[in-house]
């Protein structure tokens, strides 16, 4: 049989996905349970959520020493204890943190979870924070930061963050000195109020069984009583343009990044800027990547991007050139801007791009576990389960129009912030 590799295969826009409708749970501690019982491997992920990202935290770096030290020790194992007790069955045991949230998450064989499980609630619940192992951690990102302050888009990230978020939690800036305030007892504070006792809610995912969910409830329901979520208010300051320059006589490249403020996921509007920024610079194929990479070489790799936390939200663009280049690269990025600007997108580019969304959105739904990060991903903005159905159909509809109103709209050049780092 000879393969054909001239004619592509049709492109199907009839399909379904997975409903994102989990049940839910209210245990007895009072804390919200959402089960996704999926997936045919007899395993599970248990992750538990708490309001304990860089939004909460009075210091720069607290939030996030806390979260990656919760491993190193309890009142009863040490951190050597706890990785040999999951390690010998099988399990897995990682913290993440965001702007906002916080997770502590447990992959587990479900024949194993009796053994694993509680491992999980003893370090939410009692973790000690070493002085040692504080004093360990201090150092190592201490030299790391010393290090990357060295380079241009380091400084460049860490910069524009403060650029556009200023007088708000999300726009810190971290210096050396941040360091030399990470002390044991402000990181056992910060425990206290955010972990201990104090999650906002758990996830449970995977092939989920009877004696799995009583298991859960029964290890879940010893933790303290979970206090109600706080609301807190979104207040999005948009500013005018604003531009800085940070020189570094001997760089070799310069870091360049343009945005503004703009908002969350929970606005009318962010669904067409998914797609206007997935044209501009959010694939491979994308409008910036064709012509500051492919056609004239100033770069390996420039994106764009809209981010989405609870009470803000940003547009950016983001790239590293050579110090040669660097006018001609702005040049060229906003020539890029201001065609969205006055053309239309044409219907084949606009077709491609709806088609690399969709194709992309069905993967990031592929298996109970990835389902579980959709889910907490609309349940934190207070969003309804059919929002992924939404932005689908949104997706097949959007018109050319409607993307120009949009640039127009918030691609003023006037509204968009700049900072660059190297060399003009």
């Amino acid at each position: 049989m000879t393969l054909n590799r001239i004619t592509p295969p049709t492109i199907a826009d009839n399909f379904s996905f997975p409903e994102i409708e989990p049940q839910k749970y209210l245990l007895e501690n009072n804390l919200p349970l959402f089960v996704i019982d999926s997936g045919s491997q007899d395993l599970c992920k248990v992750e538990l959520i708490f309001d304990a990202g860089n939004y909460f935290e009075q210091e720069p770096l607290i939030a996030t020493a806390v979260n990656s030290l919760l491993r190193e020790g309890t009142t009863t194992r040490s951190a050597q204890q706890i990785a040999e007790q999951l390690d010998f069955y099988g399990a897995f045991l990682e913290t993440s943190i965001r702007k906002d949230k916080a997770s502590v998450i447990l992959y587990s064989l479900n024949k194993h979870l009796h053994q694993t499980i509680p491992v999980m609630m003893e370090v939410v619940q009692q973790a000690i924070f070493p002085e040692k192992e504080v004093t360990l951690y201090k150092t190592n990102q201490r030299q790391k930061f010393l290090i990357n302050q060295q380079k241009v888009d380091f400084i460049a990230r860490n910069q524009f963050n403060h650029l556009l978020f200023q007088g708000s939690r999300y726009g810190k800036l971290i210096e050396i000195s941040d360091f030399d305030g990470l002390t044991r007892e402000k990181l056992q504070a910060f425990f206290a109020e955010r972990y201990a006792g104090h999650a906002t809610y758990m996830v449970l995912s995977g092939k989920i069984t009877p004696q799995v969910l009583n298991l859960l409830q029964e290890c879940a329901a010893q933790m303290p009583q979970s206090p109600e979520r706080v609301s807190h208010s979104y207040n999005c300051n948009m500013m005018g343009r604003q531009e800085q320059f940070y020189e570094k006589p001997d760089a070799l490249q310069s870091a360049i990044r343009i945005g503004r403020r703009l908002f969350n996921k929970t606005h009318p509007d962010y669904f067409g800027m998914k797609v206007l920024n997935t044209v501009l610079g959010g694939y491979f194929g994308s409008r910036l990547m064709s012509n500051i990479r492919e056609d004239k070489g100033y770069t390996y790799g420039i994106g764009s991007g809209v981010s989405s936390m609870l009470y803000d939200g940003a547009f950016y663009i983001s790239t590293e050139v050579g110090v040669d280049v660097t006018q001609p690269t702005l040049i060229e990025i906003y020539k890029e801007l201001e065609l969205l600007q006055q053309e239309l997108i044409s219907q084949q580019e606009l077709t491609l791009v709806k088609n690399y969304l969709l194709g992309a959105f069905l993967r990031s739904v592929d298996g109970p576990f990835a389902i579980s990060e959709k889910f907490t991903a609309i349940y934190e903005y207070g969003l309804a389960n059919k929002y992924y159905k939404d932005y689908v159909n949104y997706l097949k509809q959007v018109k050319s129009e409607e993307l120009r109103q949009l640039a127009q709209k918030y691609w003023n050049k006037n509204d968009l912030s700049q900072l660059v780092v190297g060399k003009i």
